[in-house]
């Protein structure tokens, strides 16, 4: 079969640090071409030159037989689409707005509105999305946005389109919804390139995977009798068994205790649970079950010193309370536009200054040692973070809080586009919180991390608490309570 997309020992170098390595990757028309690697292996800066937004620093790029050299994203419109992990959506327009930005229809000098919403209507039909497209961005759910994403690229209907992580703001519908997308686009002919660190998803939809690390194409494999083990071996070189370890810790007694706790905008009635000194507590529950919604009112509530939380600390003059992690990194998690040390140190500076100014020994010797700590692929502390691939983003998020003392770490969905050998180190980074004496709040839409790394789970549905597990546990009875079941 003929290859629609070809690259030939393409490259990209950024201040000395090489992105990408000789990459030679042929795509081909009606096939799911899989990309998985580590955080930093190439995928992202790959989709970036295919799209146009970088230039490569040496190779070709072919489409459709002939050489492609874009010089910015709008040239590549035409020939391949890009659905990103994170949205590019203007949040106070609304869905059809988003949708034709750019190429709006006009007569006359005015907008026709009508048409516009009467298309957009009838391309959310043909694809059946149960959209609103009348109703502003920021009014809908981040899954809802995600498919607005995913209208905006099928509009233009390029012959090549990428998704990169597209499932991870979406409910398992709304996966399902995606996935029979997929199967249809190959169906007709279209060519697509899929991201994603969630394996299964890749196992079920490829047709070829194709695994980087480094850089540099490890390996490309027809998906005839994969598996996960298989895979992660090529991406890490390290066996699915020490995916998940588990760090020994002693639990002790209650350190936070919430009771008959109540949330009237979020719709949290008599809420009831405890974590202790020592123990991972993790909290499973489908999209919109109210577990992040809990977690952020839990935090606000006890800034505010709420009668119905406590904080029971064996040393109080030492600790300071609580540590959040938020599942939206990008917007609560870091500052995008300031360079990772200036991120890293913002939390700590009363530690790291004297008479009013930054001790330069002590701050280098600070962020080298959390750079180190979680393998952040950067290529100085300078750079700034909105240029660093998800994961790299998300370790930094993490790490600069990591100088801290708490008595409680609450983590939401801290693994969420991490890839495999990134995820360890976080679970390896929690599993010593833990054994130092704090208390982990763990949120996860990942159901087998919960299982691995937890010492008691809460199953949450419709903003309630609906059961309690403790090892060995039983998976079958975990989602029977996460779907509503009894």
């Amino acid at each position: 079969m003929s290859k629609i997309l070809e690259t030939r020992k393409l490259t990209k170098v950024f201040s000395g640090v090489t992105a990408l390595d000789n990459l030679d990757f042929d795509l081909e028309p009606g096939e799911i071409h899989a990309l998985v690697g580590e955080n930093g292996a190439g995928k992202s800066t790959l989709v970036k030159m295919l799209a146009g937004v970088y230039r490569p620093t040496s190779g070709t790029i072919m489409i459709q037989g002939e050489e492609r050299a874009f010089n910015n994203p709008r040239e590549a419109t035409d020939y391949i689409g890009v659905v990103y992990q994170e949205n590019e959506l203007v949040p106070y327009f609304t869905g059809y707005e988003n949708l034709f930005l750019g190429i709006e229809e006009t007569a006359n000098g005015l907008l026709k509105r009508e048409n516009m919403k009467k298309r957009a209507d009838a391309l959310a039909q043909e694809f059946k999305f149960d959209l609103d497209l009348n109703s502003e961005v920021r009014e809908l759910g981040s899954g809802k946005q995600e498919l607005i994403s995913i209208l905006k690229v099928l509009y233009r209907r390029p012959p090549i389109i990428i998704f990169d992580e597209p499932t991870a703001p979406l409910s398992i519908k709304e996966c399902a919804i995606l996935f029979d997308l997929l199967k249809d686009l190959r169906s007709k002919g279209f060519a697509i390139i899929y991201i994603s660190h969630h394996l299964s998803e890749v196992l079920s939809l490829a047709d070829r995977v194709s695994v980087l690390r480094n850089g540099k194409k490890v390996v490309t494999l027809k998906n005839e009798g994969l598996d996960e083990k298989q895979l992660i071996k090529y991406m890490i070189s390290r066996e699915i068994e020490v995916q998940y370890p588990k760090v020994k810790a002693e639990i002790g007694e209650t350190i936070l205790e919430v009771k008959d706790f109540n949330h009237q905008n979020y719709g949290l009635k008599d809420i009831n649970f405890q974590i202790r000194s020592g123990e991972i507590v993790g909290f499973a529950g489908l999209v919109g079950a109210g577990r992040t919604e809990l977690a952020k009112s839990v935090f606000r509530e006890y800034k505010r010193n709420g009668e119905n939380i406590r904080i029971k600390s064996t040393e109080a003059g030492k600790r300071k309370g609580l540590a959040f992690i938020p599942e939206n990194r990008r917007e609560e998690g870091v500052f995008l536009d300031m360079s990772v040390k200036e991120n890293l140190i913002l939390p700590h500076l009363n530690a790291l200054c004297r008479w009013g100014y930054l001790c330069d020994h002590q701050v280098t010797e600070y962020i080298g040692s959390i750079i180190n700590r979680f393998s952040v692929k950067i290529s100085s502390p300078a750079q700034t973070v909105r240029t660093l691939s998800g994961g790299n983003q998300q370790k930094v998020s993490i790490g600069k809080w990591m100088g801290e003392s708490c008595d409680v770490w609450i983590f939401d969905e801290p693994t969420q586009g991490i890839d495999v050998d990134a995820k360890t180190e976080i679970y390896t980074i929690m599993g010593k919180l833990a054994q130092a004496g704090s208390a982990l709040w763990f949120i996860s839409s990942d159901l087998r991390e919960l299982i691995s790394i937890c010492d008691r789970i809460y199953v949450m549905y419709n903003f309630a608490i609906v059961g309690e597990f403790t090892p060995p546990f039983n998976k079958e009875d975990i989602l029977t309570k996460m779907m509503g079941g009894k």
